[in-house]
């Protein structure tokens, strides 16, 4: 039996999320029956899923019922959603209805806020942000086995960040040993915001204090540094990573080693993906990847090793739906 979900928030992140659940939908094992929004009602909610320049709905059609609104894809198959538009969390009507309740408003990051959504049914909370005082932060390929269901009530997926780094890193760790690494990210912003950012502007990351506490071999204040960027642009992100190694690998070695962990069954399978040349950022709109690594950009200077990359921050619900997906099944 598939887990009922709801999802509180539906911004950028609800809205990809949807989608990329639809598009699984026949083989998730949750399927999400609520939606709720403080902001936007039913009628704006659907202004968006028909307009988005960039999560496409033209597989599915959309009808407005009682309560919400029924979903029909071109299989034939239909999902009923509830949605409210409920502005604060203990109005939601479907409260303590879903087991699974996927907190993305981005307003509830305290766990000791969204520690309210466990009632009734609803068995755990997965928050799609960073949060410092959840149970647990769990990333999808790298410790999300580690769920204990009698200890993970409120559990936080990272960031797109965060998910873009540390399998990576655990992965260039166990094969060559770090020495030391950094990451550079240009990150965009919303659409509906770009006009707010006139240049670039530097910004804390939570993968700066994440990285270190889930991978014990780097340290803050010692062989780590994050430099994160904000640019007034809505499109996919830039992410470039460079490793210092113990035992360095030839660049050829790197990438026979690389596309056998990015192969089916390999340690990073489904997570990373390797594009030849880079042809820009739009090629890789919502990407099923954490990251995709450009092989054109890959060198090898003494024991440092450079990665540039692309990553579609807005898309990084790939990882959370794999995580919710995974946590559905516990």
């Amino acid at each position: 039996m598939t887990a009922t979900a709801g999802i509180n928030g539906f911004g950028r992140f609800g809205l990809h999320l949807l989608k990329y659940w639809l598009d699984r939908a026949d083989r998730a094992a949750f399927s999400i029956q609520y939606i709720n929004d403080a902001r936007l009602d039913r009628a704006k909610a659907l202004e968006i899923i028909a307009s988005d320049p960039y999560v496409d709905f033209r597989d599915y059609r959309f009808e407005t019922n009682d309560d919400g609104f029924t979903i029909s894809g071109r299989d034939g198959l239909e999902q009923r959603i509830v949605y409210s538009n409920a502005p604060t969390q203990n109005e939601i009507p479907w409260l303590g209805s879903p087991r699974l309740f996927l907190e993305c408003s981005g307003d509830y990051t305290a766990a000791s806020r969204s520690r309210a959504y466990l009632r009734d049914s609803t068995t755990l909370v997965l928050i799609s942000a960073t949060s410092w005082d959840a149970d647990a932060t769990l990333v999808y390929g790298h410790n999300h086995q580690t769920f204990d269901r009698a200890k993970h009530r409120v559990i936080s997926y990272g960031s797109c960040t965060v998910n873009g780094y540390v399998p990576l890193a655990d992965y260039i760790e166990a094969q060559y040993g770090v020495i030391d690494s950094d990451v550079h990210v240009v990150h965009n912003v919303p659409l509906y915001r770009v006009g707010e950012h006139k240049t670039l502007q530097r910004k804390f990351c939570t993968l700066e204090r994440s990285g270190p506490l889930l991978l014990p071999f780097i340290d803050q204040n010692k062989n780590f540094a994050v430099i994160y960027s904000i640019v007034p642009w809505a499109g996919t992100s830039m992410i470039d990573f460079r490793f210092r190694l113990r035992t360095p690998p030839t660049r050829e070695q790197f990438f026979e080693d690389f596309r056998r962990a990015i192969d089916p069954g390999g340690r990073l399978d489904g997570l990373y993906g390797l594009d030849q040349a880079d042809v820009g950022p739009q090629a890789l709109n919502c990407t099923p990847h954490s990251a995709v690594i450009i092989a054109n950009g890959v060198r090898m200077l003494g024991d440092n090793l450079y990665l540039q990359a692309y990553f579609d921050t807005e898309n990084s619900v790939n990882r959370y739906f794999d995580l919710t997906d995974y946590l559905a099944q516990q």
